[in-house]
């Protein structure tokens, strides 16, 4: 805990960590709480299988007890085209078994109707179960800007639908902290925390490389992080997303004290209300 903010240690920070040692590593290092991935990005491959092994979900759990540390949000569902929203039952299940309130979820279909009614249909699942379900836009997808987001929201019309703010995303997607203004409050659920240069790279594929392995520390870039900070108020939960691949040779611990290091840092900072001047797409 910093002061108001619950700081949780987000899966990219320490990716590819087993999750019993991330849970340990985070807890190590001061977190509040921390992320598993359940789910795959879509292309992406998953580390370390977690549905489906009830043993390894019992260590999970005492791991959690053991160490005085939960767990916040569970990572990370892709709406497609082709989704059967049925198949994702056992991610929201096994995310709420270990009493992760918030599940990720982002769009790669540009059909927004097709869209809103498939998020409604697993957030109707999800709310059996008291999960929540934060959207994450991203650059390189279909629902690729804070507009894109906030329509989804709209048209899925479920109460347990809302926006993650990811500073790296909002930047790489055009936007700014002024248009996080434009959100209702209660639908703005949490801040993935990261810096970046101001210039945005040339590419959709150089932002995915940037997003995976290329973020800076908080306080370290050129991004309006003190800004961004005001709007969302003192009181919003922060997980820590610094994934870089200068740390590949740091252990997991290491980079996740460095990440809870260079965050309280940031925090502890006096507040400009100002910050960098990006705003550029790629």
């Amino acid at each position: 805990m910093h002061r108001a903010h619950r700081l949780s240690l987000a899966y990219l920070t320490v990716q590819g960590c087993p999750p019993e040692e991330q849970i340990r590593v985070a807890a190590a290092a001061g977190y509040d709480a921390t992320s598993l991935r359940l789910v795959a990005p879509n292309g992406v491959d998953l580390a370390h299988p977690i549905l489906g092994d009830a043993a390894l979900i019992r260590r999970i759990k005492a791991a959690t007890a053991n160490e005085g540390i939960s767990l916040f949000d569970a990572e990370l569902l892709t709406l497609l085209p082709d989704t059967d929203v049925r198949h994702w039952a056992p991610a929201i299940e096994t995310a709420a078994e270990l009493g992760m309130p918030m599940m990720q979820i982002t769009s790669d279909d540009a059909d927004l109707a097709r869209a809103a009614d498939r998020l409604a249909g697993i957030a109707d699942v999800a709310a059996g179960y008291a999960v929540t379900l934060a959207i994450e836009l991203t650059r390189w997808r279909a629902m690729s800007t804070l507009a894109d987001a906030k329509r989804l929201v709209e048209a899925a019309g479920r109460s347990n639908v809302g926006i993650l703010i990811d500073a790296l995303h909002l930047s790489r997607s055009g936007g700014r902290p002024d248009d996080v203004r434009t959100l209702d409050r209660d639908r703005v659920l949490y801040l993935q925390l990261c810096d970046a240069p101001a210039e945005p790279p040339a590419s959709d594929a150089a932002c995915i490389a940037e997003a995976r392995g290329g973020r800076l520390m908080p306080g370290e870039g050129g991004l309006w992080l003190d800004e961004l900070m005001s709007v969302l108020g003192p009181d919003i939960t922060i997980s820590v997303e610094t994934p870089h691949a200068g740390d590949a040779a740091l252990s997991f611990g290491a980079r996740a004290e460095k990440a809870m290091a260079a965050t309280r840092r940031f925090l502890d900072a006096p507040r400009s209300g100002g910050g960098g001047a990006a705003s550029g797409r790629c």
